[in-house]
Parts: C-alpha cells; sequence; structure tokens
C-alpha cells in the first residue's frame, strides 16, 4: 500500500502534540500546587471547570461542521493554543491571581476541543476518503499515542527530577511548534459546507441527531461513554481500594504499569483484530466485564493482577476498534458533529462518575454494580445487533 505524504505528515503532527500535551499536563498539576498551593478540593472544582468546554463540544459542534476555511481555522486554533500556553507560563512565573489560571485553562480547554473536532473532521479528506489510509491511519495513530504516552510521561517524571516545572513546560514549546509545522504542511482541502449566515438559526440537537441516526453504532457509543465513566471511578478509587483490602498502597504502580502495558499490547494487537466492531463491542462487554469483576470475588492478589491485565488488554483493542466504528459508520462529511457529540457524552458521565464517591463509597459495591452490568449490556446489544443485522 503506498502511503502519502499527507499520510506522514498527519502522523508526525499527532506525535508532536502528543508528546506536548503530556510535558503540559504534568508540569501544569505541579505548577498549580507549587505555585497556589492549591488543596485537593480545589484541584478537583479547577478540572471540573476545564472539563467544561469538552461537556458542552454537541453545542458549537454544528458550528465547526458549517466551517468551510478549515486549514485556516485548524492553523489559527493552533497558534492560540501556542499562544495561551505561553501567558499560562507567564501566570505561574508572575504568580498571577489564580482566577487568571482557570479563565486561561478553561480557554485552552476550549481551543484543544475545538482544534480536535476540526482534525478529526479533516482526516478522511486529508487522507483522499480511502478506507484502506484511513484503517491504516487509526493503527498507527493509536499505536504511537499509546507507545508516547507511556514514554512522554515515563520521561517527564524522570526530567523533573532535574528540572523545574517551569523548564518541563517550555520543553513542551517545540513540540507545540513541530505540530503547528506539520499542519501547515498538511494538503487540507476546503469543504463544501455552507458558510452560516448571521440569520441562520442553528439547530444545537444537530450533533445529537446525527449520531443518533446509526442506531447500532449509538448503542455503542453510549455504553462507552457510560462504562469509560465507571473504570475512570475505579481507577480513581484503586489507592482506597488497595488499603481497605490490606495491601500497600505501594502497589498502586504495579496496577498502573499493568493497566498501561496491557493497553499497549492491545493497541498492538488491534490492527490483527478483524472483526466487525459492532460485534466486537458486545463481546468486550461481556469479556472485560467477567474479567473485571474477578478482581472484586477473588482474593489470590496474582488471579485478580491477571484478570485485570487480561481486562484491559481488551480495552486497549477497543480503542482502536472503536475509531474504527466511527469512520465506517458515519458519513465523513458529518464527522465534526459526530465527535462533538461523543466528546459530551464522555465527558457527561465522567463528571457524573466523579459525583458518586459523594453519595456512595462502598467501592466494591460500585465493582460489583458497574461490572454486573457491563456483561449485562453486552449480552442485550450482542442479541439486539445480531436481530438487526
Amino acid at each position: 500500500m503506498k502511503l502519502t505524504p499527507n499520510f506522514y505528515r498527519l502522523i508526525f503532527s499527532g506525535a508532536n502534540r502528543n508528546v506536548a500535551d503530556s510535558f503540559y499536563m504534568i508540569a501544569l498539576s505541579l505548577g498549580l500546587v507549587q505555585v497556589y498551593q492549591i488543596d485537593a478540593g480545589s484541584l478537583s472544582l479547577f478540572t471540573l471547570i476545564g472539563m467544561l468546554p469538552r461537556l458542552f463540544a454537541a453545542a458549537y459542534g454544528p458550528y465547526l461542521h458549517r466551517l468551510k476555511r478549515n486549514k485556516l481555522a485548524i492553523l489559527s486554533l493552533q497558534g492560540i493554543q501556542i499562544g495561551l500556553m505561553l501567558l499560562i507560563l507567564l501566570c505561574l512565573m508572575q504568580t498571577w491571581s489564580l482566577l487568571w489560571m482557570v479563565l486561561l485553562n478553561f480557554v485552552f480547554s476550549l481551543v484543544t476541543v475545538c482544534l480536535n473536532n476540526l482534525q478529526m473532521k479533516v482526516i478522511p479528506a486529508i487522507l483522499d476518503n480511502r478506507e484502506d489510509l484511513l484503517e491504516k491511519s487509526v493503527n498507527i495513530q493509536y499505536l504511537t499515542g499509546n507507545v508516547l504516552d507511556i514514554s512522554s510521561n515515563f520521561v517527564a517524571s524522570l526530567l523533573l527530577g532535574f528540572m523545574s516545572y517551569l523548564t518541563l513546560m517550555e520543553w513542551s514549546l517545540p513540540f507545540f511548534i513541530g505540530a503547528l509545522y506539520f499542519l501547515m504542511r498538511l494538503r487540507i482541502p476546503d469543504t463544501a459546507g455552507v458558510a452560516m449566515e448571521e440569520e441562520e438559526s442553528v439547530d444545537w440537537l444537530a450533533s445529537f441527531k446525527t449520531l443518533v441516526a446509526s442506531r447500532d453504532s449509538f448503542y455503542i457509543i453510549l455504553t462507552e461513554a457510560i462504562l469509560s465513566g465507571g473504570v475512570d471511578l475505579l481507577l480513581t478509587l484503586a489507592p482506597i481500594y488497595l488499603v481497605q483490602q490490606g495491601y500497600s498502597v505501594a502497589y498502586l504502580g504495579l496496577i498502573l504499569a499493568c493497566q498501561r502495558g496491557a493497553d499497549l499490547l492491545g493497541a498492538i494487537l488491534a490492527p490483527y483484530v478483524q472483526m466487525d466492531p459492532r460485534l466486537f463491542f458486545p463481546l468486550d462487554y461481556m469479556l472485560s466485564g467477567a474479567l473485571l469483576l474477578l478482581v472484586f470475588v477473588v482474593e489470590q492478589p496474582w488471579i485478580q493482577l491477571g484478570a485485570f491485565f487480561l481486562a484491559f488488554l481488551i480495552i486497549g483493542i477497543s480503542g482502536n476498534m472503536f475509531n474504527k466504528l466511527i469512520y465506517a459508520t458515519y458519513d465523513h462529511k458529518e464527522l465534526a458533529l459526530v465527535n462533538a457529540a461523543i466528546v459530551s457524552l464522555y465527558t457527561f458521565f465522567a463528571v457524573i462518575s466523579l459525583l458518586v464517591p459523594s453519595f456512595y463509597g462502598n467501592i466494591t459495591v460500585l465493582g460489583l454494580i458497574i461490572n454486573g452490568a457491563t456483561i449485562v449490556v453486552g449480552f442485550f446489544l450482542f442479541s439486539t445487533i445480531r436481530k438487526n443485522r
């Protein structure tokens, strides 16, 4: 298969942004603690405010869908993102009010969501709407994303032993600029969408209407969003669960390493899984739900760890299959709308999951309910999708 120059530029642009984001997020977290002595409650509130642009992505998805000059919009947003990062650096160096940091992080998050949305919108056109290149792109970007996430976070953690968080944040700048460079070299065609007139009304539900148009895929996406929130909740509560079970919190490092290693192996194996994504996901829910259920049922540590690893191996494969499902199911011209709705759904259930411990704190029961429900949903979706085929 002959790969186009645009294909390589797309991969290199994404790789640079991935490293830049990892360096930036680690440095920002440490900076908030060191400069503002922010407590756990304030840090949670800071995180929730930063999630608001993602939560309401579906509301402005129709505007991004109607944009015609895609390359200008993408380059402008990438440039604004770099400018915002410089302002955040200045804010930390000059110890501006925390309110400024909250505002800058909110805008940075908004720009990032819009940029990601527009990039997903134009990827099919960048790759000449070739299904073979789209699949190859998903495989490579998902694999490199996992590799770079693990390696860049590891490198960033090591570098903090030798340099300040400000220096680490400054080091993310060349990677942001590298992403901009490769974006500038991309051939990004304009779309034939209709430019929006001031008096023209916007259908605020357009993103969700487009998402729901394919019922089988919508059920899977909705389930993924709910389960993603549940899994994130259980991972967040993992340190407390370890203590409750009589283990040392030191084992948390082993658990996280096991999770990331399984994700990476799943990303490596995913290209070899030749299966209809609509059938893969119900099987994924049944298997991964059963494996994670074992973690809360059995008492032998190595069986728990083995089940945990296998579950996240399957989840690692599912991330790749999810992207393929989106490209295979929905009209490429409507991906901005689809992605906006997906981002809103995922963020909504992430926020809901963060609120659960405020009302109920029995982690074992939560684990049994979440994973038991995952298995049931898997059986239901499998039977429903088989009937519709």
